[in-house]
């Protein structure tokens, strides 16, 4: 098999992978939500931004039907874990991602933190879809 081969086969099976499917992406940094939203262009999902945790829990709150959060953990205000904290009182059962520098970091709690699963960054496309399809497909 061809090199171009191989490159089209990966295209296709990404496409419209989470087709239906909303994804809130939680982060400061537009250029972040930006390439995450790149990143997720084919495979149907539609995205969403919030730019701090406020505006994610009146997202979530609102009609808007979520099926899953990518979460910054380092934001001003109020930060990923009290974000993410807040959701699950009232979404116990919505997943919430964790995207962050910090996720290798002795400082990161993974034990006491209320994430579905971490993704460090910089952010591999791959790991990303893989790590979104555990929990949404």
């Amino acid at each position: 098999m061809k090199t171009n081969e191989i490159k089209n086969e990966n295209l296709i099976q990404l496409e419209a992978v989470f087709k239906n499917k909303t994804i809130l992406v939680v982060d400061d940094v537009k250029v972040n939500y930006l390439l995450i939203k790149a990143m997720l262009l084919r495979t149907g999902a539609s995205i969403v931004w919030a730019e701090d945790g406020f505006k994610a829990l009146e997202i979530i709150s609102s009609e808007q039907n979520i099926d899953l959060v990518l979460m910054d953990y380092n934001m001003p205000v109020m930060d990923g874990l009290e974000t993410t904290l807040r959701i699950k009182k009232t979404k116990s059962t919505l997943p919430v991602l964790s995207q962050s520098t910090f996720t290798d970091s002795p400082l990161f709690d993974r034990l006491n933190a209320p994430f579905d699963a971490y993704i460090s960054k910089p952010i591999v496309p791959k790991t990303l879809i893989e790590t979104i399809s555990m929990f949404i497909a």
